[in-house]
């Protein structure tokens, strides 16, 4: 709906031109500047740095799990032989219980260091995403100014039935390249910037 109201409204803005005005519009390939920027790709490269840290961490939590589970059974074990005695098969349920308990209490602290876990990384992802948004924004903006667009459409968005919000762009200029290399120019030394499309 939103994307069918954004395009109702550019539109009707053209339309509200006079005849007489010169419309200079280009398009960009967004998905494209965000996929070759290289800030997208240290910031993947970071996410999956901390996604592999919290996996070798849980690991490590699920081995300390497996052997509390471990030390359960063997408790439950020697409680249930019948050649102790009864007051030694007591002590035996007793420490079961509070092994049951820890055990427990062990899965709760799983549960919640996945979901903390997840949420920290989802926030992290957002952050990233939202700055190199930004930066492709002022540079958009800036080529828009400096070029002298009057509109500059995203010719890689998709509509709510998912086809193309731009289907035909014979005759406009397109940023997309121009716009990647601009992004890339500000690499640190250290590695060449992605090719632009």
């Amino acid at each position: 709906m939103k994307k069918l109201l954004s395009t109702l409204f550019v539109g009707l803005c053209l339309s509200a031109l006079p005849a007489t005005a010169q419309i200079k519009v280009a398009v960009v390939d967004l998905q494209t500047v965000f996929k070759d920027y290289y800030k997208t790709q240290e910031a993947d490269a970071r996410l999956k740095e901390i996604l592999a840290a919290f996996k070798k961490e849980y690991q490590q939590m699920m081995g300390d799990y497996q052997k509390m589970v471990e030390e359960a059974g063997k408790i439950r074990d020697e409680a249930n032989d019948p050649t102790l005695s009864q007051a030694v098969r007591d002590e035996k349920l007793k420490a079961l219980q509070d092994k049951v308990t820890e055990v427990k209490s062990f899965e709760r602290k799983l549960r919640e260091f996945d979901v903390t876990r997840r949420k920290q990384l989802d926030d992290q992802s957002g952050r990233m995403r939202k700055g190199i948004v930004d930066d492709i924004t002022k540079v958009v903006d800036n080529i828009g100014k400096t070029k002298g667009f009057n509109l500059i459409l995203d010719k890689s968005g998709l509509t709510m039935n998912g086809t193309a919000t731009v289907l035909y762009t014979e005759g406009l200029t397109d940023i997309t390249s121009e716009i990647v290399n601009t992004m890339n120019a500000s690499k640190p030394a250290g590695g060449a910037a992605p090719a632009a499309n």
